[in-house]
């Protein structure tokens, strides 16, 4: 398809070139202050200290953030004299008054700050792109600290995330977690945009946050930010719900060796889906070593893990029901033309010797079963250059590879094997210029379906460059401007993407502006808007941002935010084109079960007119072979009763043949006259995806044949947010966060939904039509009752990928628009230097809204909430801390995936002490549901017990 560059250049050149145009882009340098903060006790560098330079009535003429190594410079200061404030949370506040600048000269000035005991207003960057106080920050953030995630023992890094305000937690097992923000949580959802380092995180072309892929370690976490709401304006598509930002330490600010070492004990009880109970152990290493330089100039990092375990049990009833079919086709000795075989051969031709081969191999696949020998090792390495206080450059790389593992797809569970994420990233930062450039790729072959036994193969790759500037008008008013290059190659083999896979690269360049002004002393107005334009779609996309930010004193900030952000359809939403399970009817009668993305035109149904004018969609069937027409599987034809009937007759002379209904049955049906419309009628109904075993395969077609209507291209999902968000520190010992939003939703994506009913005819006509002619009516009852329990055909677009049978879509589509209210809460409070209580809650309206197609789930409760009660005291090395999360039940519907939730709570232990006179060795005990309560967190997932884990933590030489 056709990009638009011009039209996107258009668009954004005009804003570039007004800022650069701007009087007083360049600022003449009057004079400056440089120097270093350090602690007093150690006498080491003190990194993110806000330095702010004061003139009369405590107006900021200036500032600047410390270094990792401490180092600091404010430029730009007219010559006088005035007070420099040093200000970290957790630390002292130092003022040194009479500071005195001359015009022309950098002015020495460098000071100590001693330690608090603790930290209740961070420094982030999330949510602007640049470093600021959270009170001050025009979004809602929730930052985990270094020293929170080091008393933690985690397998992966969203287990630190999981009590925050409005984080909504898919847990799959030991290690498999899907976080998003304030909800529309899907399997493979891509709402909540994961950050490392800056860079995006996601897996390439899947678009999906797998926290276990990620190569970072605990120990190289400097601390976690987490941002409630839009955040498209500065970060672009995808970002609708909020970031995760996992930052990590030089190895300049953080030189020394870190090394732990873990073990663990899973247990399960007997679940209600059958898995037996059961207990475990786990192993689980991390290292880092990271070494400077004398100057601190110059460091390199080297960090890694290994973990392995029995992950949680549980028995998919889709998956234990394929599992015999498979036995009987290995029974069959792998017969392609043996009933149990067609299972498995959805998308196969059962004549070419590669595809029987590869039919075996499905075959084994299905049988074996979930391998729940979960392994996975990652490495990660780390360069970082300062040759001045002002400018670093960092280059980084790794790569995470899962051994063994399962993970959930919208079509059913994938076992993983040997899938490598590999990742190169370079940064380079000079004064308020960032440019990188990263490169995200996944390497995988032998990863398969357990419903199915298809191959996943994906070797899909992700290249990203982003520029970034700001610039100070003067002391109150200044912007940031940047620019974002996204190309995303998927690479699948035509295992994923079919036909597509020649025709599926997707490029994505979007632009922004931020103003950021200091209206007042005690108000500020920050101001952005970006523009984005996608290859695929026909329309850039434009999101404003407006924050206004009051604060009456320096611990109280009240804001007031509006939002306009999007989300763009995904390489699997457009170019999707994979088998995801055969349905046999009968013998060899089978309907190919397909996952299809839309492509940029959509899917278009051929409709054919019968007499009396009605026109309606024509229908594939598998029956159509027998007709002696010509026609085979996915021969297009009128679906009308006479061309059912037909299919019906087709039907029940293989039955017959079969044993399954008496001799003379074919032949009567053919004797009699061929019905009408009027007649006997047809039903429409459309494949149930509820796991429950009980539930009928069908339901019914809401609207009938008469609602099969083409579908369109994709659109974007905007999301608008109103927010008013109010941040304080009370008493200088409670903290309090508190939001209330808005959001009115537009064109919103869903996840996989079937689009092609089967269609039936009506069994009491059918009955009733052979009475008439002189069938027994318990004969007529009895044959009917066969007859319309068999789909004769399904209402096929002619875009339908696969060959040889007769399709079943499942695509993505537009539903419509929806609003709702929702907030959220934090706080933290301290009772001593010792003791803090901390909490979280959160609240949407409801977990179910309706749209013009289809109710779109929340997929998350609509309450949820948090407590965590903490000791720590450096003096004699313990820390301990209790957590309980309590979350409500909810309805799900996420592709395969369809049910209830009920809802849990969750206590959980962790406690650690440091030895005396052995510097840096720790030792660790956490334990996850310490009371061993069974729950499940989605439709899908197994049902999670206690996880007993004890870590012994060295880190020696920092």
């Amino acid at each position: 398809m056709e990009t638009h560059p011009v039209r996107f250049w258009r668009l954004l050149l005009p804003v570039i070139l007004a800022l650069l145009l701007l009087p007083g882009f360049t600022v003449a340098q009057e004079g400056g202050i440089s120097g270093t903060v350090t602690d007093v006790q150690s006498g080491l560098g003190l990194s993110a200290v806000q330095v702010e330079v004061l003139g009369a009535d405590e107006l900021v003429i200036g500032g600047a953030f410390t270094s990792g190594s401490g180092a600091y410079r404010v430029t730009g200061i007219p010559a006088g004299t005035y007070a420099v404030s040093f200000a970290l949370p957790g630390w002292e506040l130092v003022v040194e008054t009479d500071v005195t600048v001359t015009a022309g000269e950098a002015t020495a000035l460098s000071v100590q700050l001693g330690e608090r005991s603790f930290n209740l207003n961070p420094i982030t960057v999330t949510a602007s792109k640049r470093e600021e106080k959270a009170l001050n920050a025009p979004a809602a953030v929730e930052v985990i600290s270094s020293e929170d995630v080091a008393e933690r023992p985690a397998v992966t890094l969203t287990d630190h995330v999981k009590e925050k305000a409005a984080v909504d937690l898919i847990t799959t097992g030991l290690q498999g977690n899907y976080v998003v923000v304030r909800g529309f949580n899907n399997i493979f959802s891509g709402q909540t945009l994961s950050l490392t380092d800056n860079r995006i995180a996601r897996v390439p072309s899947l678009r999906v946050n797998v926290g276990h892929l990620n190569p970072t370690t605990n120990p190289d976490i400097d601390r976690v930010e987490v941002v409630l709401g839009p955040g498209s304006a500065l970060y672009g598509p995808n970002a609708a719900n909020g970031v995760v930002h996992y930052l990590t330490q030089s190895p300049i600010d953080r030189p020394g060796v870190s090394l732990s070492l873990a073990t663990g004990v899973r247990q399960q009880g007997d679940t209600s889906d059958g898995a037996s109970s059961s207990s475990e152990a786990t192993v689980h290493g991390e290292g880092r070593l990271a070494w400077a330089n004398d100057a601190s100039t110059f460091g390199i990092k080297l960090s890694g893990q290994y973990f392995t375990g029995d992950d949680w049990q549980f028995n998919d009833p889709n998956e234990v029901e394929q599992q015999g079919i498979a036995a009987a086709c290995q029974q069959a000795g792998y017969n392609p033309l043996d009933s149990s075989c067609f299972n498995f051969a959805g998308d196969l031709n059962i004549q070419d010797p590669d595809d029987q081969a590869a039919l075996r191999t499905r075959v084994d696949n299905v049988a074996g079963g979930r391998n729940y020998d979960l392994k996975r090792w990652a490495l990660d390495l780390r360069t970082d250059f300062r040759p001045s206080p002002e400018t670093s450059v960092v280059l980084s790389g790794g790569r995470t590879t899962a051994v063994n593992s399962v993970d959930l797809t919208g079509i059913g569970a994938g076992q993983v094997v040997d899938w490598a994420y590999w990742y190169a990233q370079g940064r380079v930062t000079w004064k308020r210029l960032f440019a990188q450039v990263f490169w995200n790729k996944n390497d995988n072959s032998d990863t398969y379906l357990l419903r199915s036994g298809r191959p996943l193969i994906d070797k899909s790759y992700q290249t990203v460059g982003q520029i970034q500037h700001g610039f100070d008008i003067n002391e109150q008013h200044g912007f940031t401007y940047g620019i974002d290059v996204l190309y995303t190659k998927p690479q699948s083999e035509e295992t994923i993407n079919g036909r597509h896979e020649d025709d599926d690269d997707v490029t994505e360049v979007g632009g922004y502006v931020q103003y950021e002004g200091n209206l007042t002393n005690q108000l500020d107005l920050v101001l952005a808007a970006r523009v984005d334009d996608h290859n695929r779609l026909p329309d850039p996309v434009f999101s404003p941002r407006a924050a206004l930010v009051f604060r009456p004193d320096n611990e109280n900030s009240i804001r007031l935010t509006y939002n306009r952000a999007f989300s763009t359809p995904n390489t699997l939403n457009l170019f999707l084109d994979i088998s995801a399970q055969s349905s046999p009817v009968f013998g060899p009668f089978v309907y190919d079960g397909r996952a299809q993305g839309t492509t940029e035109n959509g899917f278009t149904f051929q409709t054919s007119e019968f007499p009396g004018g009605t026109v309606g969609p024509d229908h594939v069937s598998p029956f159509a072979p027998l007709l002696g027409t010509g026609a085979d599987a996915r021969t297009l034809m009128p679906t009308s009763t006479p061309v059912l009937w037909g299919e019906s007759i087709a039907a029940v002379g293989a039955l017959e043949a079969g044993g399954a209904l008496p001799p003379g049955t074919a032949a009567l049906l053919a004797s009699l006259p061929v019905p009408t419309n009027d007649q006997i009628g047809i039903t429409a109904l459309t494949v149930n995806l509820s796991p429950d075993p009980d539930a009928p395969p069908f339901l019914p077609t809401a609207g009938g044949l008469a609602s099969v209507q083409d579908v369109p291209g994709l659109k974007p999902t905007i999301w608008n947010t109103a927010e008013v968000g109010y941040k304080g520190l009370l008493g200088n010992k409670f903290l309090l966060a508190l939001n209330g939003y808005y959001s009115w939703v537009k064109d919103f994506v869903s996840a996989l939904r079937p689009i092609t009913p089967n269609v039936f005819l009506n069994g009491q006509d059918y009955a009733a039509y052979l009475v008439g002619f002189g069938v027994p009516a318990d004969q007529a009852a009895a044959l009917a009752g066969v007859v319309a329990q068999l789909p004769l055909g399904s209402v096929a677009p002619t875009e339908a990928g696969g060959a040889g049978f007769s399709p079943i879509i499942f695509t993505y589509q537009n539903l419509g628009d929806f609003n709702f209210f929702g907030a959220d809460l934090s706080f933290s409070y301290l009772f001593t230097e010792n003791w803090e209580l901390g909490g979280s809650a959160a609240w949407v309206e409801d977990n179910i809204f309706s749209t013009d197609v289809e109710d779109v789930p929340l997929n998350a409760p609509k309450w949820k909430g948090a407590l965590t009660l903490r000791y720590r005291s450096p003096e004699i090395g313990l820390s301990a801390a209790g957590r309980g999360r309590f979350v409500d039940g909810f309805p799900v519907a996420s592709g395969v995936y369809v049910g209830e939730v009920a809802g849990y709570s969750v206590f959980d232990l962790n406690v650690g002490y440091t030895f005396p006179g052995r510097t840096g060795l720790t030792l660790q005990l956490d334990i996850q549901n310490l009371f061993d309560d069974g729950y499940q967190s989605f439709v899908g997932s197994p049902e999670l017990g206690r996880y007993s884990v004890l870590r012994l933590v060295w880190n020696f030489g920092s």
